[in-house]
């Protein structure tokens, strides 16, 4: 304020633009006071749920240019990990923010490794998105003594550089995944698998010819494998990259090779690959062939996900209706009208409504609370808080009413509706959904004054 003041005393100033200056000051200053308050309620959420609480917190407060009292959310949990955790998010805030070698530094301040792994990860992730490509390979590299995760960290590189139109750059950060895998298996076979996530990529990228040739590799391997417990395990992952690459024949053939029961997980991905190229009998005759029963709803489940959110609805519901039981049918119908809701899909409230229809007339195991608070979240992503809230109230599982809170204060501040996503988390007794409800309107202040600033420099 004594900026804007001192200004005045010296320049002619605009005056339709000072309100905005001063209502996006005191938006700013409410963020922070919301996210504030929501740090200090961690202490009372269930420890299990503090880290990753913390977390969101504190990468708020880092949008909202408050890096001090994002840091001292870390500091209150108690365990090291917990904090290294926190430290990433807020290091992924900064190089978000454009603060790359302070998010670097903060990074390796943290004595934890795996999550100091994460952290790299995540923040070479968004150096490639940008297009950088040495800048991204050298954060990657900060990766040590976890082969599989800097793998994961080269591929995501190939692929996001890829977007920003550096396919030269995306081969390069291939190639260097698929050094990294070698000498990874020299050092323990189990690390070959990695083979069939950068042959997916590759095709993913365009390069179909090398996908095989990387295919090829992993076969050589997998075959030769002679393990005690077998190769089953390298069989199912071939499979799998096989159907995601396109080769469909080629996946059932190794399927072939597996011994009865252990070949759920590729069937399930290549029903998927079959669902997204519209061939419903195949993808549900290879679902049914899943001996796991957890394992078949997923798979009809992400079928429905595949064919309503891309495809028809008799499709998705046609799949829906093979989940044997009601709770995971009220539980994809809940999810696919969420999916289709955040698409902005004209079916999703239709499928809300059925899937409100189903968990409500199928007994208490179809209207779980993680069943209603997605139907909960999709009212909201729709414009029908009213309908939201009073989900929400009939919600007692403190875990799924706090997710469903940080949503539906969200949408309800960028529908203008703040001061009532305000009273709704002050409403909450229990810390957990309260710290939530309060993040919730934080982000969806922080999410307005993003868009508006970005509205004003293309104005400009």
């Amino acid at each position: 304020m004594r900026l804007i003041v001192s200004v005045l005393l010296f320049v002619v100033v605009n005056p339709s633009r000072l309100p905005a200056a001063q209502q996006e000051a005191g938006e700013l200053a409410e963020a922070r006071r919301l996210l504030i308050e929501a740090s200090h309620l961690v202490k009372d959420i269930p420890e299990i749920q503090q880290s990753s609480a913390a977390a969101n917190i504190a990468g708020q407060l880092v949008r909202a240019a408050d890096l001090p009292d994002a840091l001292a959310t870390a500091r209150q949990l108690s365990k090291t990990e917990d904090q290294a955790q926190v430290i990433g998010i807020i290091a992924w805030q900064l190089a978000h923010d454009g603060n790359v070698a302070q998010a670097l530094a903060l990074v390796e301040s943290s004595s934890d490794g795996q999550n100091k792994a994460v952290a790299f990860e995540l923040v070479a992730e968004l150096v490639a998105e940008r297009g950088n490509l040495q800048g991204a390979l050298g954060i990657a590299h900060r990766i040590r003594n976890e082969p599989g995760r800097l793998i994961d960290t080269l591929v995501r590189v190939a692929s996001l550089l890829t977007k920003t139109g550096d396919r030269n750059g995306a081969r390069e950060a291939i190639e260097d995944a698929l050094n990294t895998a070698e000498a990874a298996a020299k050092q323990n076979i189990g690390n070959a698998t990695a083979f069939a996530q950068i042959a997916t990529t590759q095709a993913d990228i365009g390069d179909t010819a090398d996908a095989f040739r990387t295919l090829d590799r992993f076969s050589e391997i997998a075959h030769q494998y002679q393990g005690v417990e077998g190769n089953g395990v390298f069989l199912q992952q071939l499979a799998s990259a096989k159907a995601q690459i396109g080769d469909l024949i080629g996946a059932q053939r190794t399927i072939e090779e597996i011994s009865a029961g252990n070949s759920d997980l590729a069937l399930m991905m290549i029903s998927q690959e079959q669902a997204k190229q519209g061939l419903m009998v195949d993808a549900l005759a290879n679902a049914e062939r899943i001996s796991i029963p957890g394992f078949k709803s997923i798979a009809l489940r992400k079928i429905a996900m595949i064919r309503g959110t891309h495809g028809t609805l008799s499709d998705a519901l046609e799949a829906i209706d093979h989940i044997p039981e009601p709770a995971g049918r009220a539980e994809a119908l809940a999810t696919l009208a969420l999916e289709q809701a955040d698409n902005e899909n004209p079916s999703a409230s239709l499928t809300l409504q059925a899937a409100w229809n189903f968990a409500t007339q199928n007994g208490a195991d179809a209207a779980s609370d993680d069943v209603l608070g997605t139907i909960a979240v999709t009212r909201a992503l729709l414009g029908d808080f009213a309908g939201a809230r009073q989900v929400v109230q009939v919600m007692n599982k403190l875990e799924t009413r706090a997710w469903s809170l940080w949503n539906i204060t969200s949408y309800m501040v960028k529908a203008g509706h703040t001061e009532e996503a305000l009273a709704l988390a002050e409403n909450q007794e229990a810390a957990y959904p309260k710290a939530y409800a309060l993040l919730g309107s934080a982000k969806g202040i922080l999410n307005h004054l993003e868009a508006e600033q970005k509205a004003g420099a293309k104005g400009h």
